[in-house]
């Protein structure tokens, strides 16, 4: 009977011994881009983390890490509609090839991450919140100088001063400077003299406006055109009108 009782004990400690090796490999918890804690979760990334609309296509949008008993490997389940793509090994998750980010379209973009563990294939997997930020159109230049020749009429143009923004959708306003309504800034960023309009340069020699481009979000950016009406834009002359033009603006910038 005392034997039969040893080998009942010794038939116990055996399975104890294999449970307890089972265990030890699996996803427990997510570290990047934020505290998940279990295997499956979520997390919002900060919005002061967030991805500029516009970022070109290989950017880094966040790193996903898990903890595991051996060597995690990584794989975008959902990619947020092809949008992203995942380093296997590092958990990395970039800006796919040929895709763009625009805050009109989407303000924020969801992608699950799952995770395996090399030692018991064991799986996890962590959704993402990404949130992408607004960036207002820019122009190529803050500053502009233009000139425009004494007596120009209705639809003269000034010059062309467009904005770039990742929504591709952009209104052109004048902002400041034409109290005498001169002047028009078209749809195509074309700044024109307006209709029924003739410049004086006895009545006003010099215009400063300031031009905003604005996106549908709203965010503006803005550039200033320093205008010169002369009898003449060729020559010295013009040369004369643009270096005072580049001093005025550089006074306007001072004094802003």
């Amino acid at each position: 009977m005392s034997r039969k009782r040893s080998g009942h004990r010794k038939k116990e400690m055996t399975t104890d011994c294999c449970s307890a090796i089972d265990s030890n490999a699996a996803v427990t918890e997510w570290t990047a881009p934020g505290a998940i804690s279990g295997a499956t979760g979520g997390f919002t990334i900060l919005a002061a983390n967030a991805i500029a609309e516009g970022s070109a296509a290989g950017t880094a949008l966040f790193t996903a890490t898990a903890t595991v008993g051996g060597t995690a490997s990584y794989v975008l389940v959902n990619d947020a509609g092809g949008k992203g793509t995942i380093d296997a090994s590092s958990g990395v998750v970039s800006l796919a090839t040929g895709q763009t980010l625009d805050f009109a379209t989407d303000a924020t973009l969801i992608f699950e991450v799952e995770a395996t563990d090399s030692v018991d294939s064991g799986t996890g997997t962590a959704t993402i919140t990404l949130p992408i930020s607004n960036v207002a159109p820019a122009y190529a230049e803050a500053q502009f100088t233009a000139c425009v020749e004494d007596n120009s009429g209705a639809d003269t143009l000034v010059g062309t001063y467009t904005a770039t923004d990742a929504s591709n959708t952009i209104t052109y306003s004048i902002n400041s400077g034409d109290t005498n309504s001169d002047f028009v800034y078209g749809t195509d960023g074309t700044l024109k003299v307006a209709t029924s309009k003739t410049l004086d340069k006895g009545t006003m020699a010099t215009y400063t406006l300031v031009l905003h481009a604005a996106d549908p979000e709203p965010l503006a950016g803005s550039a200033t055109v320093t205008l010169s009406v002369e009898s003449t834009c060729s020559g010295a002359e013009a040369f004369g009108a643009m270096l005072a033009s580049v001093l005025l603006s550089a006074i306007v910038s001072y004094l802003i």
